[in-house]
């Protein structure tokens, strides 16, 4: 236990340096750009560059706070205004050799539920029943990856569904070829809307951005023709194993379904745990000649310092 808990803040650490560099980097070429580029296009450049470096930093300190501080909403969201002021405090550094005033800070937050199996495991629920619903009434879905390795049997199936459409991810082992997986990507009526395979008896699967292995697989649209509020179900949990996590937009989404389907925190998998679906940070960057001012919002999907199922529990 301290020793993952240790590694976990290693992570953490690792993530909250990579999102300074990543900040310097971009803030150090917009510097460089407006020395080259006429008046009007720096201010544009100063802009654009400030933009792109707080989608990155403050994204991945999103999935820092979600990860390391996720006692509660409250939680996450205090320790994500604190790592923000110390983002935009070397922001303001940075920037100022150039010129440009910044400023950063956490304007808003939406609630949502991290699901996550951080134990190998099957992918039947905490009370072993291999065909359940993770979560209820969800409009959005992010960072739904799962590490896969079937055992045999009917595929595991991963669906989402609003009643009269749904569209699911159908993991299974190669009838031809030992040791290959398969993945497909089928519509309600069973259409195979995309495929794959790896000769593996093991694949990472990105459900929601539509990669196996790292590599996009073509006419992947995750939740595609799926249009109302939908279900997150599993169907046949007992015939895979793994690791899986994904964040969706309901609140405490424990709450809407069947008693027994998550474990206590601390108590083994999976859980339900508070998260932060996204966040909104007012933006602010001003020189001699102009003042512009913003709101953005910023998803973790956008910095992966971790993967969705990490806790630090685990």
């Amino acid at each position: 236990m301290d020793r993952d808990r240790g590694q976990l803040l290693l992570v953490a650490g690792l993530g909250l340096a990579l999102a300074f560099v990543v900040l310097a980097l971009v803030l150090n070429a917009v510097v460089f750009t407006e020395n080259l580029a006429t008046q009007n296009h720096g201010q544009t450049d100063d802009v654009v560059g400030y933009e792109r470096a707080a989608e990155a930093g403050v994204g991945g300190l999103l999935v820092q706070a979600n990860t390391d501080d996720d006692a509660d909403h409250a939680s996450i969201q205090s320790a994500l205004a604190a790592d923000v002021g110390r983002w935009d405090a070397n922001a303001s550094l940075l920037s100022a050799s150039g010129g440009t005033v910044t400023a950063a800070a956490v304007e808003s937050v939406d609630e949502g539920t991290r699901v996550a199996q951080p134990d190998w495991r099957s992918f039947a629920d905490a009370s072993g029943d291999p065909d359940w619903t993770a979560a209820r009434g969800v409009t959005e879905t992010r960072r739904f990856e799962a590490v896969v390795s079937p055992t045999g049997g009917d595929p595991l199936t991963l669906n989402v569904s609003d009643g009269p459409a749904s569209w699911r991810v159908d993991v299974f082992q190669n009838g031809s070829n030992a040791g290959f997986t398969d993945v497909e990507v089928r519509d309600g009526n069973g259409e195979v809307l995309a495929a794959t395979y790896v000769e593996s008896d093991t694949v990472a699967v990105d459900v929601t951005e539509g990669t196996v292995n790292g590599t996009r697989v073509a006419n992947w649209t995750f939740a595609e023709n799926v249009s109302g509020a939908y279900d997150v179900s599993v169907a046949n949990g007992g015939n895979a194993e793994g690791r899986y996590g994904f964040v969706v937009d309901v609140p405490d989404a424990e709450d809407d379904v069947a008693g027994g389907t998550y474990e206590a925190r601390g108590d083994g998998s999976p859980t339900a745990a508070p998260a932060l679906y996204s966040a909104t940070v007012d933006l602010t960057v001003r020189d001699a000649s102009v003042t512009y001012e913003t709101n953005v919002t910023v998803a973790p999907e956008e910095s992966s310092t971790a993967p969705p199922w990490a806790s630090p529990d685990a």
